[in-house]
Parts: structure tokens; sequence; C-alpha cells
């Protein structure tokens, strides 16, 4: 078996061609702005050829001062034409060219700049919705760098340079038309200079990309371990260990950047080549130009008209091949995207029924939705609904273990062993153990947080649909109706960026009078009265900016707005002052009074009042008893493992 840390160095590996799947990813990035778009390419073509057509429209007006044998008049519709003709008509084209330019320009940059947004933000609600093992096993810095480094590739080239990319098309198209126009023996000239082009990019394009690949790769290690180096800021200046960090660092951004040298490297020998191309053209077009006016196939006019696009079509053909060379770079950060965009979601998990990018996952219709209303799994037991409002008695949930064993992955030990287990509706059940022995693996398997190894938990019978490949029976419901069931306060309160009212209410679905009760029943009535912008008062991400016992409190409000008949406590008490943690106790007592309540505890104090202890040991559960049975006996087990408070 791999190790872990192996595990969690392995990075997607892309090779040869892009995928077909990276292509349909693009086009239904596209799909809503096609209309706008094609219409765009054609005022960005007509621009283009306003642009360039003054050109021919010079060289017409050579034509008609050359009085030698080499001469040729310009086009019948020109002959009657004098410079008073010429110059507004050369004015008017620059005008319109510059117009329709710019308008295709700053569309197209802006509809693109929107697609590519709208692959981020889908690439970001799958992410969201991963496994909690994928986070566990993937490094931060990788994740990090597809939402920083790979995207920002992607949205600086898919944005104006696409644009101008485009733009190269449309000259190239319209050069070989007006050469055409005006000498089609120089077509040949360009035929060429493409083919050597061509041969060229195609002779360095897998280097090229390799290299990026590469690149892209070794980008992450470095972001990863600085973002460790600042999370972990207090403990490495605690023990002194400031330089090995840096070491580390410096190790690891010398591997980058060797890298970009050797990137650049390929991509400077590149643009070397495709500039001696363009030059052999030039050389290669003055001697032509010279036989083809010795032997009158031209006129001087039309070897000016050629010998400008001949320049320029070289030019054009260099930078088209270039910017081809640059897209490749996007190409790169949007099949890395990609691929998390098609990556498994979490078991259970849907998406919305009208995903706008289509993918083999769980969508809100398909696979068939659970019959199984979440009322209804209340019912039976006075309940209406899940957002009644209703008395706290009418909550009732029983809860059942059934033979459940669990390990996070093949390659580690079991944490869960034949656990079996009920707890009735209303019931209030302190867990302890010393740590290791489950208590957490055991709460987040409540959840479904990780797929279950072996047997399974029901609430009053019922428990989550997560396999698509049979439909559902009578006794599974959606994974959301499920949760909603569950409210859980973690020892390490999590609060977000943004207001107090959308921390308390992360559903938006209570008025303000009931979120300023829920604070004052936990005891922050005079800590709400002295907040400046009251419920929109700003909290700091993770509530940095608060103490843990208010961060605590507000989690207790946040679960009692909830208002599920499943109450987890994980550590809830470990951190906070005596006062917080009687809020806490009082709140197991009334509070949550009716419900089924799971409290997990080192201050073996808060549990005395429950109706049941059950006692893990190495993920199996040692006893079951009411506390004064089992508290005395853990203590005494444990007595140097716990505090115990009087």
């Amino acid at each position: 078996m791999p190790s872990k840390i192996n595990f969690q160095q392995k990075e997607a590996e892309f090779k040869g061609k892009y995928k077909q799947q990276l292509f349909r990813t693009l086009k239904m990035a596209y799909a809503p702005f096609i209309g706008k778009i094609f219409l765009l390419f054609g005022i960005g073509f007509l621009g283009r050829l306003a642009l360039l057509f003054n050109t021919n429209l010079i060289g017409y007006w050579v034509d008609s001062f050359c009085q030698t044998s080499n001469c040729k008049p310009p086009p019948q519709w020109f002959l009657s034409w004098t410079s008073h003709d010429y110059i507004p008509a050369l004015f008017i084209l620059c005008l319109i060219g510059f117009v329709f330019t710019l308008i295709f320009r700053i569309g197209f940059s802006r509809l693109s700049a929107f697609a590519i947004s709208r692959i981020y933000d889908e690439v970001t609600f799958r992410t969201s919705r991963y496994p909690l093992s994928f986070f566990d096993t993937t490094p931060a810095g990788r994740v990090i760098t597809r939402f920083s480094s790979d995207y920002g590739n992607v949205f600086r080239l898919f944005g104006g340079p696409l644009a101008e990319f485009i733009a190269l098309i449309f000259d190239l198209i319209v050069m070989i038309l007006l050469i055409t126009i005006a000498s089609p023996y120089y077509l040949v000239l360009v035929f060429i200079v493409a083919v050597l082009n061509y041969w060229v990019f195609k002779l360095h394009q897998e280097g090229i990309r390799v290299e990026r690949r590469e690149l892209s790769v070794s980008r992450s290690p470095s972001i990863a371990h600085f973002a460790e180096t600042a999370v972990g800021a207090s403990t490495i200046r605690t023990y002194l260990r400031q330089a090995s960090f840096l070491k580390r660092f410096l190790n690891l951004n010398d591997v980058f950047l060797k890298q970009r040298l050797k990137t650049f490297k390929k991509l400077t020998l590149f643009s070397f080549q495709i500039s001696s191309v363009t030059s052999l053209l030039l050389l290669v077009t003055g001697f032509t130009s010279y036989l083809l006016l010795q032997w009158g196939f031209v006129s001087v006019g039309a070897i000016g008209v050629a010998f400008t696009f001949i320049m320029l079509s070289g030019s054009t053909v260099q930078t088209f091949f270039e910017w081809l060379a640059q897209l490749d770079e996007a190409m790169v950060g949007a099949e890395r995207l990609d691929h998390y965009l098609h990556l498994p979601i979490e078991p259970g998990e849907r998406l919305p029924a009208k995903a706008e990018f289509i993918t083999p996952h769980w969508t809100a219709t398909s696979p068939p939705v659970c019959s199984v209303e979440l009322s209804s799994l209340l019912t039976p037991k006075g309940l209406s609904g899940i957002n009644a409002k209703s008395s706290s008695s009418e909550f009732k949930a029983d809860i059942r273990f059934d033979k459940l064993s669990f390990r996070y992955r093949e390659d580690l030990p079991w944490v869960l062993k034949n656990i079996n287990l009920e707890i009735k509706a209303a019931e209030r059940v302190g867990i302890v153990g010393k740590t290791g022995s489950g208590k957490s693996s055991l709460i987040q398997t409540l959840f479904y947080l990780y797929p279950l190894t072996q047997g399974q938990i029901t609430i009053n019978g019922y428990y989550p649909y997560l396999n698509a490949e049979s439909p559902p029976n009578i006794h599974q419901i959606n994974l959301v109706d499920y949760r909603k069931l569950i409210t859980l306060i973690p020892q390490d309160p999590i609060l977000f960026c943004g207001s107090l009212r959308d921390n308390l209410d992360l559903s938006a679905m209570h008025a303000d009078t009931e979120l300023v009760t829920n604070l004052e029943r936990v005891g922050l009535s005079d800590w709400f009265k002295n907040l400046p912008k009251g419920l929109d008062y700003n909290i700091d991400e993770r509530g940095k900016n608060l103490s843990h016992g208010e961060k605590q409190l507000l989690c207790l409000a946040r679960s009692l707005l909830k208002n599920c008949p499943v109450v987890v406590m994980d550590e809830a008490t470990a951190s906070v002052d005596p006062q917080s943690e009687q809020i806490m106790v009082e709140a197991t007592q009334n509070f949550f009074a009716g419900r089924t309540q799971l409290i997990i505890a080192h201050r073996l104090s808060t549990l005395e009042n429950c109706d049941r202890i059950v006692w893990l040991q190495q993920g199996e559960i040692h006893s079951v008893g009411t506390p004064s049975e089992i508290l005395p006996r853990f203590t005494q087990k444990h007595r140097n493992e716990v505090i115990v408070t009087c």
C-alpha cells in the first residue's frame, strides 16, 4: 500500500493531446454567448477587411500616376477616381476598420471573460462538494494553484489575447484575399511561409506543452509549504525552526524556478526559429518582386501592395504561431480546471437540476429523487415539518448504529469496529473515551461525511440514498434532507467572513427578531447591544475578531435556529470559560430538552445529567450505562488523561 505522504504528493498527470472532454467543457462555457460571438466575428472580420483594404486602395492610387510601360491601370471602378476621392475613402475605411475592430475586441473579450468565469464558478461549486477524503489527501497548495495560477493563465489568455489571436486569423484570411486581388503570384510565398511556420510550431508544440505542464505541477508544492508556514507561524517561532522551514521553501522554490527557466529556454528557441523564417521570407519576396516586374507580370502598385502584405503576413504568421503557443499555456490551465470539474463529488450530493455543465454527476432529478419527504420522518411523532413552529417535545428522532465499522482509507487502520448502539428519541447520551478512541469518527459517520465501510446508521429508520446504481427504497431519503435532521456544535466553532446575520441564519429563513431572541437565550444580550452595527456587524474570517467563548455561543444560537431533532455537541465546552460552559450545559437541559442529544466531552461534569454514557475504547464500545455507573470507572482508568471538574 502507498504511504499517506506519497498519496498526498501524487499529482494528476496530463500527457499527449488534450482530451475531447476539455473541448466539450469550453464549448459549454461559451454556449450562452455563441450568437453574440458570431455577430462579433462578422464585425471583426469587416473591420480588418476595411483596414487592410487601404493597402490595395493605395496601390490603385499609385498606379493611377504611373506612366511607364510596366504600369497597369487600376480596376474599372477606380478609373475615374482622383486624389480627392482616394483621400476621404482612405479616411472612411480607417474609421470603419478602427470602430469595428474596437467593437470586436472589447465585445469578444468581455464575453470570453464571462465564459471562463463560468468555468471558475462551476469548479468552485463542485470543489465545495467533494468528499472530505479529497481534502484529507490533497495539499492545500495544489487546490490554491488551481484557483489562482491555473485560472489566472486561462483568464489572462482567453480574454483580450484570444480576441487578438482571432483578429490575426481574420488578418491572414483578408491578406490572402487582397494579395490574390493584387497579384496571385505571391500566394505561393505566403503558402511557403505558412508551411514553414507550421512545421516549426509542430516541432516544438509537444515539448512546450510538456514543459508548461511540469511548470504548473512544480508551482503547487512551494505554495503549499508557504501556506503551511503561515498557519503555523507561532509554533515555528516558538521552536526556533525558521531556518529549516526557510530552507525547505527555498529548495521547493528552486525546483519551480529551474523549471520556469527550462520552459523559457524552450519558448525562446521557438520564437527565434519563427523569426528566422520571416526574415528569410522578406529576402525571397524582394528577389521575386524584381523578377515579376521585369517580366511584366505585376505593376509597381501591385508590388507595393504585395510586398506590404508579404511583410505583414510573415510577421502575422509568426505572431499567430507564437500566440498559438501562448494559448497552449491557457489550455494547460483549462485542462487542470476541467480535471477538477469532473472529479467525483460527495456520494449522495446532487448538482442543480439545470446544471450548466453536463457531467456524469448526479443532478436534482437524475437518478430518481427519493419519494420520502423530510417531514414524513417525523410526522408519526407529531411534527408536521422540520421548520414547523412546534414545541421541543415534538422533535422526536431515534438513532441506530447497526454493525458499523469504519476506516478513512483502505491503507489506514479501523477507527470504528462493529458498533451496535440504539439511542432512543429524546435521549441524552454522553460519549467518553481517550484520544483516538473513535469519538469524533462516530460523529462524522453519523453525518455520512465519509462512506461507511460496513454497517448502517439510521434516524427513525431512514438513511441517505448514496448509490446511483440502484433505485432508492422506502427507507432512503436524500442526503441533504438527512443532514437537516442534525445540528452540530463543534469544539472549534466555525464562523465565516460576513455579517452576524449571515453567520446565524445560514439559510436566510428567519426574521431578525428571531435572531436577536436566540442571542439573548444564549447570554449574548449585552454583547449584542454593544455592537456598532447590530446584526450587520462584520465578522472576520473564522471569527478572528471574537473570543472563543463568543464564537461558541454564536454556534449555539445558530443551532437553536436550525431547530433540528438531533443535536451533537463535540467537545463544545473544551476551551470555553466557566460562564460559557454553564450556558452550554443549560442548553443540553433546557434549550434542547426533548431532542436526541449526543455529547462528547473531556470535562466529565458536563455529562453528569446524561441519560446514558457510551464508553469507547480503541474503536469499540467498552461499556454502556448510567453516568453513575460509567464515569467513576472511566475516571479511575484514565485519571491522568481527563480533566475532571466539580
